[in-house]
């Protein structure tokens, strides 16, 4: 079986992503189509792309537009397993609240500083 890596544009279309990461690195409509795959199991349709892109236009985030599609009820009914995901999810929603999300991303960023190579 070929690594998800290797899978061509076309072929993405009808196999869901491995990982949260590999869907994100995605540019905006590469995403969205493959997004729908891994979400809904199914391809975009027109009405949908043009919808999800725009959102993401507007300044809605990729996490957002999974988060979305996941609790849509075609999403709930199709019930997909992304790992990471609902981690991601809460994670974003922490860093919209007022007050505490900029704490909240001013912790992230120091624990991630911690732990680069180097760091003290």
């Amino acid at each position: 079986m070929p690594n998800r890596d290797s899978i061509s544009p076309v072929a993405r279309s009808t196999v869901p992503s491995a990982s949260l990461q590999q869907l994100l690195a995605m540019d905006s409509e590469a995403f969205v189509r493959w997004a729908y795959v891994t979400m809904l199991g199914r391809p975009v349709d027109p009405e949908g792309l043009a919808f999800y892109l725009r959102r993401m236009d507007e300044g809605k985030s990729k996490i957002s537009v999974l988060k979305q599609l996941k609790l849509s009820a075609e999403g709930r009914v199709f019930d997909a397993q992304l790992q990471g995901l609902d981690s991601a999810i809460q994670q974003e929603k922490l860093e919209r609240i007022p007050v505490i999300g900029p704490i909240y991303r001013w912790f992230q960023t120091q624990s991630e500083a911690r732990t680069l190579p180097g760091a003290l």
